[in-house]
């Protein structure tokens, strides 16, 4: 079973509850259907993508492993 948003019908990032079976939220603190506690994969996720942003404010890159930015190659 899918979720979906009863405004415009987009499909909402969803998980089972271990718990009752049911779809709920990744960024669910509590299932919907039977309230049972869940680990946020939503939050996990973002913990894990800390993105640093090329200095030059007309690039869209982001500072790559290697230390330069992934567009435009330059250092911050």
């Amino acid at each position: 079973m899918r979720l979906t948003c009863e405004e415009c019908g987009a499909e909402i990032p969803s998980d089972t509850c271990p718990a009752c079976k049911e779809p709920a939220p990744l960024w669910a603190k509590f299932c919907p259907s039977c309230g049972n506690p869940l680990a946020s994969k939503l939050s996990k996720t973002r913990a894990k993508k800390k993105r640093r942003l090329c200095s030059d404010e007309s690039c869209i890159g982001i500072i790559g492993p290697d230390g330069t930015c992934t567009e435009c190659g330059k250092r911050p």
